[in-house]
């Protein structure tokens, strides 16, 4: 539980209502069909974790709805918040398709460096989407795998 001044309280429940009303407004109007898309892309999200997944849904809608969020929320418990171990792990367990499955072992691997990236960055760049382009799988020089 966070304790918090009744003004703080009340400042922070202001902020969640009057986005959940601006998120209303905006489903309606795309719902008129004058965006390309007629939905919002943007997830509301009250923790890191929700925003990070949220933020990687919108490339990757697989991994909406599993238990990511919860296992992010368990390795900050672990070993805490923004902690780059936290990236790490995510990024590895999305990589080995423990949330959901991809196309391809590549893509699970991209989604997983998404998620890693998209966590350090606290969810709020766009780096994660639009900064890592792709990932190329390729024979060493000595020819091995």
């Amino acid at each position: 539980m966070i304790v918090a001044s009744k003004e703080t309280k009340k400042y922070f429940d202001d902020l969640k209502r009057e986005s959940l009303k601006l998120h209303t407004y905006a489903t309606t109007a795309r719902k008129k069909g004058y965006d390309p898309e007629p939905f919002v892309e943007v997830k509301l999200a009250e923790t890191l974790a929700e925003r990070v997944i949220g933020l990687i849904s919108a490339v990757s809608p697989q991994i909406a709805g599993t238990n990511a969020i919860k296992r992010i929320e368990e390795l900050e418990g672990k070993y805490s918040a923004l902690d780059w171990r936290v990236a790490m792990i995510i990024a590895l367990e999305i990589a080995q398709e423990k949330f959901c499955k991809f196309k391809d072992k590549r893509e699970a691997m991209e989604v997983g460096i998404r998620t890693g990236f998209a966590y350090v960055t606290l969810g709020v760049v766009s780096a994660p989407l639009e900064g890592f382009d792709n990932l190329e799988i390729k024979k060493r020089l000595d020819g091995r795998g």
